[in-house]
């Protein structure tokens, strides 16, 4: 019995001799690292928010010249899209890909010898497609890629990039 009290007595003296030091303070404590620093490491990633992911990833892979259905000049815009979602989603009701020449936004151009329909085809979550676009060229000027998310708060575009043509 007496034994037993005796470890009921230290328990308890231990117990209160932890619960002081972990009591909080407003002063930082001097030194909050350890021999190799991870407890820095984890208050800083604990501290960063995280940034909020896409629901699609887009790539630009290439732009290669051509001539639309009339023999106008043209331009093919390859791009890879990832749906990052958590439904099954098409590249064309997603994202909202812009070029434009000279400063003016260029109009889709039709094809005969390019397959543009894999950006009307819907992809499940975590997958990934090719895609082909096609837009209408008023010269062989440089032009300019933007890609943004269809419906999105955020203004930025997810990528952009600039062909020279010529």
């Amino acid at each position: 019995m007496k034994r037993w009290l005796l470890t009921l007595a230290s328990a308890a003296v231990l117990s209160v001799s932890l619960a002081g030091c972990g009591g909080s303070s407003d002063t930082p404590a001097a030194d909050n690292t350890s021999a190799s620093g991870s407890a820095d490491t984890q208050q800083v990633q604990e501290q960063q928010p995280e940034a909020p992911a896409s629901d699609y990833a887009v790539t630009i892979d290439g732009a290669q010249l051509s001539s639309d259905y009339d023999g106008k000049p043209a331009v093919v815009v390859t791009y890879t899209f990832t749906n990052n979602s958590d439904e099954a989603t098409a590249f064309l009701t997603a994202i909202d890909a812009e070029v434009y020449q000279n400063g003016v936004q260029c109009d889709t151009a039709i094809m005969t010898d390019v397959d543009t329909s894999a950006s009307m085809n819907k992809i499940k979550p975590g997958a990934s497609t090719q895609v082909l676009m096609a837009y209408s060229l008023t010269d062989e000027s440089d032009i300019e890629v933007e890609v943004y998310e269809l419906f999105s708060i955020d203004s930025d575009p997810l990528v952009t990039q600039t062909f020279s043509l010529a």
